[in-house]
């Protein structure tokens, strides 16, 4: 007698999630190439045209996956306990963010970031976690108008140094206490703070 339970059925407001969730698996073990509706339908248990009532197409499920991507990171960047230094604790949340979902961190920052306005949620997320990190950075309320060159340096410095680690340029046992070294002597204080060419 088989004992496998019977596949959960999912109800209409969580087969999104569980779709989100699939496509994060397959994002670790294969990258964006991988995450197609229907290998993320069949991990998930339902068919293709379940998968399609929820998501018009692979793209959309990925800035989907994406948008939640960057929610979870302006969480963690907002999470920061007070420091001597805030930008430097957000830029080390930053870093641990990368380290933990390598692969929801590769597509965040892949073609589909050039493509956010497509999608408003997406979009929407971007803007919430790059506005968190502009009011780090300058001290400023509001939103950036445009690009910001001292926040564009400070994503710049710790960006880099994030995509070094995950790619295995140094030794994850090491990657985290370089980062700090890094950011403690020329960080993103410091890159925040040059002047600015007229």
């Amino acid at each position: 007698m088989d004992d496998t339970p019977a596949p959960r059925p999912y109800r209409h407001g969580n087969l999104p999630n569980a779709m989100r969730a699939a496509a994060r698996a397959i994002l670790d073990e294969a990258g964006p190439e991988g995450v197609g509706l229907r290998e993320t339908a069949r991990r998930v248990g339902v068919s293709a045209t379940a998968a399609y009532r929820h998501f018009d197409s692979k793209e959309d499920l990925l800035a989907s996956v994406a948008a939640e991507g960057f929610r979870e990171l302006y969480a963690a960047m907002k999470a920061v306990g007070d420091r001597r230094d805030p930008l430097i604790g957000v830029s080390l949340a930053y870093v641990e963010f990368a380290l933990q979902k390598r692969g929801l961190f590769r597509l965040m920052f892949g073609p589909l970031l050039v493509e956010r306005a497509k999608y408003p949620t997406l979009n929407e997320a971007v803007n919430e976690a790059f506005g968190f990190l502009h009011q780090v950075v300058t001290g400023a309320g509001d939103r950036p108008q445009g690009e910001d060159p001292s926040t564009m340096a400070a994503w710049g410095l710790v960006h880099g140094l994030s995509t070094l680690f995950i790619d295995g340029l140094v030794p994850e046992n090491q990657a985290r206490m370089m980062a700090e070294q890094i950011l403690v002597r020329s960080g993103p204080s410091k890159a925040s703070a040059a002047p600015t060419v007229q």
